[in-house]
């Protein structure tokens, strides 16, 4: 992994106080550091700050156990070590800056939201404007109000669409998937989501978790070398970072900012509040990939204030747990670049009620 260089004005912004970015574990952990270098909060982007990745985390809990789709289980999992280098020869960096990153805002979605990046030719896009209508209770499978036919609901708890535009999540592993199709490959993406955190148990690791370029069926023992996913979390511990799953249900952390940066000055993610949140993903060439996230604490007012969070590119050195062939691991791990498209997912974990709006997948333009 590297940093993307076109990027690296943006982290003088860390002087407005950002600060630097820790590594920890990844899914079900919070302890162990996956990157030693990145920004320092006083002086701008450390380019040479130490290994990105050199120790990695050894964390071992999960989000879930498995479990197959019918019985509610494919849940994200344990923690790899990540064995990537410095971030100039592979190891991971941090972002977290304000403005957009480079990005040139290309109008504003169905929701009155500002669009970061240009939409793809053709009509390749999702939203959640069905929800704004009779209240229901999703089953799990496919959702039968949705026209386009692609949403549904998975894993172990409930949603409901309460009529007026929202959905509520609860349950031990609740979420719900986009699927891909013919014309919606779902491989460079601008995701957006608001999220309301509610009542939950505190997971550290679960919150906001947007997934992309998922196998659809990859997040339960059955069918575990599918999961190949990339996540952007805003955490309930306050971090943000990226994770990086290939065989479910171990995965592993790229960057991570730590809370009190995220949210000065107590690092507490906030309850009763609508966050906005912006997953981008897209491929640089053949063999390595842009991620990017970024949150707006304005509602949504004028289209949303959208600050660049964090930003990484995966283009080898990001290790992850796996023994599946179609990985080319080595001793246990792979650093495979994920290039194809897929499922998109939101997930949560141990929550009593968390509620999401404005959610909306659109096929972008690679710049």
């Amino acid at each position: 992994m590297r940093m993307n260089l076109a990027r690296s004005a943006c982290l003088l912004a860390f002087t407005l106080g950002f600060g630097a970015c820790q590594g920890e574990g990844a899914d079900g952990a919070s302890g162990g550091s996956t990157s030693s270098g990145g920004a320092t909060g006083t002086g701008g982007a450390s380019a040479t700050g130490g290994s990105g990745t050199t120790g990695g985390s050894s964390a071992t809990g999960g989000s879930s156990s498995g479990g197959s789709p019918a019985s509610g289980g494919e849940a994200g999992g344990g923690a790899a070590p990540q064995t990537g280098g410095s971030s100039s020869s592979g190891g991971a960096e941090t972002g977290g800056t304000t403005g957009t990153g480079g990005a040139t805002p290309s109008g504003v979605d169905v929701f009155g939201i500002t669009q970061l990046y240009p939409s793809a030719a053709g009509d390749a896009e999702w939203t959640a404007e069905h929800w704004d209508g009779d209240p229901y209770s999703m089953a799990f499978g496919t959702d039968d109000n949705d026209p386009s036919g692609l949403s549904g609901m998975r894993g172990d708890g409930t949603l409901e669409v309460t009529g007026d535009g929202e959905l509520v999540m609860e349950g031990s592993q609740p979420r719900i998937y986009v699927y891909p199709d013919e014309t919606r490959p779902w491989q460079n993406l601008e995701v957006t989501v608001y999220y309301q955190r509610v009542t939950d148990a505190g997971t550290a690791y679960a919150g906001l978790v947007v997934g992309v370029r998922s196998g659809p069926d990859g997040h339960n023992t059955d069918t575990a070398c599918d999961a190949h996913t990339y996540y952007a979390r805003l955490r309930h511990d306050g971090d943000i970072d990226f994770e990086k799953e290939l065989k479910h249900p171990a995965s592993s952390t790229g960057n991570s900012v730590d809370a009190e940066d995220v949210w000065p000055p107590n690092g507490i993610l906030p309850t009763g509040q609508w966050i906005g949140w912006k997953f981008v993903i897209y491929n640089l060439d053949a063999s390595s990939v842009q991620l990017e996230s970024y949150r707006d604490l304005t509602e949504g007012a004028d289209g949303g204030d959208w600050q660049l969070m964090n930003d990484l590119v995966d283009d080898g050195g990001w290790s992850v747990e796996t023994d599946c062939a179609e990985h080319s691991p080595v001793g246990g791990e792979s650093d495979m670049v994920v290039t194809d498209g897929g499922a998109v997912l939101i997930r949560n974990t141990d929550v009593t009620e968390a509620r999401y709006r404005w959610v909306t997948v659109r096929e972008i333009e690679a710049p």
